[in-house]
C-alpha cells in the first residue's frame, strides 16, 4: 500500500511535458511532501505512545518521562510540520492552483 499524499501517478501527471528544471523541482517538492508527511504520521504516533506511557507511569506513582524522551518530540514534530509547508510552498509557486487543487485529498 502506497501512503504518500501525492502519487507517483499524480507526480507523472505534473511533470509531463515541462521544462525539465522545473519537472525536477516539482518531484523534489513531491518527494518533501511525502518524506514530511510520513515523518508526521510517525512522530505523531510517537507522541501518542509516550503520553500514553506517562499516563500509565502516573496511575502507577512512577516517575514520569524518565529519560526526558517528551521534551525533544514536539520539536522534531514542528520541524517535520515547517518541512511539510516548505514543500507545499515550492509546489504552490511551480503549479498552477488547479493542479494544486488535484493534489488535495476528497472531502467527505
Amino acid at each position: 500500500m502506497n501512503d504518500d499524499r501525492i502519487s507517483r501517478a499524480q507526480l507523472d501527471r505534473l511533470t509531463v511535458g515541462r521544462d525539465p528544471r522545473a519537472a525536477h523541482a516539482i518531484d523534489e517538492a513531491v518527494r518533501g511532501v511525502n518524506s514530511a508527511e510520513a515523518a508526521i504520521r510517525q512522530l505523531a504516533a510517537k507522541i501518542r505512545a509516550a503520553l500514553d506511557a506517562a499516563e500509565q507511569r502516573l496511575d502507577q506513582s512512577r516517575v514520569l518521562n524518565d529519560h526526558g524522551e517528551l521534551q525533544q518530540m514536539p520539536a522534531d514534530f514542528d520541524r517535520a510540520v515547517i518541512l511539510r509547508q516548505h514543500h507545499w510552498q515550492v509546489l504552490g509557486a511551480l503549479l498552477t492552483p488547479a493542479e494544486i487543487a488535484a493534489l488535495q485529498p476528497a472531502t467527505h
